[in-house]
């Protein structure tokens, strides 16, 4: 039976020499680990190797852990088409900022490296997830930019006031800036 995993240590060695492909088990692996940051639904991708270690298959786990397979047994180069378009469809881009937020004059944009959380709430995370998509794909209105006020210690920082749950979404999606309001 195929072993399910994404990390290249964990997977079935076998003693048969291969060619070396172009597109490298790591370079997919990361391209899973990279949906699976922007994804924040229920679902997981995971990659299954065969036995041989020559083909892979895309599975995804759901909410109650019960993996199900997308794809049949694909060579390396078919399942990096598979991720780009999986990605290009399902994935947020973390680039495009006016999908998120709405902005105006008004609105700074400024590294995310600046801000500094005043609270994390692990539901808020959460429901931000499901806000983020609903906003990005254009089914609620685009969230407000974050509110911030300068940070009493250190210069050139500022504290979240509101929007701390949309920060913590927004690195983990990749994120480098953030629209801001002083």
């Amino acid at each position: 039976m195929p072993k399910t995993s994404n990390r290249i240590d964990e997977m079935a060695v076998t003693g048969q020499k291969m060619a070396k492909p172009s597109m490298s088990i790591d370079h997919l692996i990361a391209k899973v680990d990279e949906i699976n940051r922007q994804y924040h639904d229920f679902n997981e991708l995971h990659l299954s190797v065969d036995e041989l270690g020559r083909l892979i298959r895309v599975n995804y786990k759901n909410e109650g852990d019960f993996e199900v397979s997308l794809t049949g047994w694909l060579d390396m180069g078919q399942v990096g088409t598979y991720l780009q378009n999986y990605q290009r469809m399902f994935c947020l881009d973390p680039n495009r900022l006016d999908h998120f937020f709405d902005m105006d004059d008004a609105t700074e944009i400024i590294p995310i490296s600046w801000l500094r959380p005043t609270r994390k709430r692990p539901m808020g995370i959460a429901n931000g997830f499901t806000k983020m998509r609903q906003a990005y794909q254009g089914s609620i209105p685009r969230r407000n930019p974050i509110s911030i006020r300068p940070n009493a210690e250190e210069k050139d920082l500022f504290d979240i006031i509101d929007g701390n749950s949309t920060y913590f979404v927004a690195k983990q999606i990749g994120m480098m800036s953030l629209p801001v309001v002083l």
